[in-house]
Formats: structure tokens, sequence, C-alpha cells
């Protein structure tokens, strides 16, 4: 019950501060919002902390900013990083049986 009561104090201050009641989709956005707002303050805080662990904070600072677009990125860059292992694989196999035949 009480919790009932902080929400509708919450929802009516929000209410006053905008000048009009939210919807439901509207108070999942805001609450949404809040919470990424709450985890790039934490990451932050830990950036600040720890200097070594700043390109893996960069990197989470961009997907919490913007998930999908960092999710096609990663996929686009697994892909490519496969592709360009397996051509080195192959021109390395090529010059060791080439370098081999010279030899023997």
């Amino acid at each position: 019950m009480l919790n009932d009561s902080n929400k509708l104090e919450r929802d009516f201050q929000i209410a006053k501060n905008q000048g009009r009641w939210l919807s439901d989709d509207e108070q999942i956005v805001l609450d949404k919002r809040n919470q990424i707002r709450s985890k790039l303050i934490i990451l932050t805080g830990v950036c600040v902390l720890l200097p070594p662990l700043w390109p893996f904070a960069f990197g989470l600072t961009l997907y919490l900013l913007f998930p999908k677009t960092i999710s096609r990125i990663g996929i686009v860059a697994t892909v490519c990083f496969l592709l360009s292992s397996l051509v080195v694989t192959g021109i390395l196999i090529f010059l060791l049986i080439g370098l081999f035949n010279v030899l023997f």
C-alpha cells in the first residue's frame, strides 16, 4: 500500500512538472531512460576510478546508448575478422608450401 502511494506521488510530481499526465507507454520510456542514465553515471564513476578500463567503458557506453547499432557493427566486425583470418591463413599456407618446395 505504501509503495502504491509513493508511485502515485511520483506520478503526480512528474505530471505537475510536465503539465500533463503521462501515458503508460510514455512512462515506460521515461523509466527506461532513467535506468540507462543511472547505469551511465555508475559507468562514468568506474571510468574515472579505473583508467585501464577506459576502452571497455567506452565500448559499454556506446552499447548502452546505441544497443541495436553497436550489435550490428559487432556482427559485421566479427564476419570481417573471420573472413580476413581465413584469407591470411590461406596466404600463409601457400607461402609455407612454396618455401617447402624451394628448400626441398
